[in-house]
């Protein structure tokens, strides 16, 4: 009975089969499991912006793409009004517009934002500053 070490020897294809069958299927299920990167840029973002005043950003993506947006202060993720889940037009742009709160902590304060369409999802880091 060959001892493992020598199983290697005694087979060498055996490692490379293996290998390459891990591999395929990795390559084959992968592609079920995981989706592709949309992708999401930003074209404007107001930065500084001062308490009680209204802050834009702009993004670009694939036309059609379901997009949220969230902002997260000191205080926690913002209710305010314009922070809407919206729609990327026929060029692939969304607009968002909201008031930061007069008693707003200043700060840099992180803005995310997530897309979908077609099973495709991508998402944008980015901050900006309240003062």
């Amino acid at each position: 009975m060959p001892t493992p070490s020598q199983r290697g020897r005694q087979h060498p294809w055996l490692s490379t089969t293996l290998s390459l069958l891990v591999s395929v299927l990795l390559l084959v299920l992968g592609g079920t499991i995981w989706a592709a990167e949309l992708r999401i840029s930003l074209v404007s973002l107001s930065s500084p912006v001062a308490p009680f005043s209204d802050a834009r950003m702009e993004i670009q993506t694939r036309p059609g793409a379901s997009c949220g947006i969230s902002v997260v202060y000191q205080s926690g993720p913002s209710r305010a009004r314009g922070l809407i889940p919206q729609t990327a037009d026929s060029k692939g742009r969304i607009g968002w517009r909201w008031r930061v709160g007069s008693n707003t902590t200043p700060g840099r304060w992180p803005i995310v934002v997530t897309c979908g369409k077609d099973g495709d999802t991508g998402e944008l880091r980015t901050t900006f500053d309240v003062r």
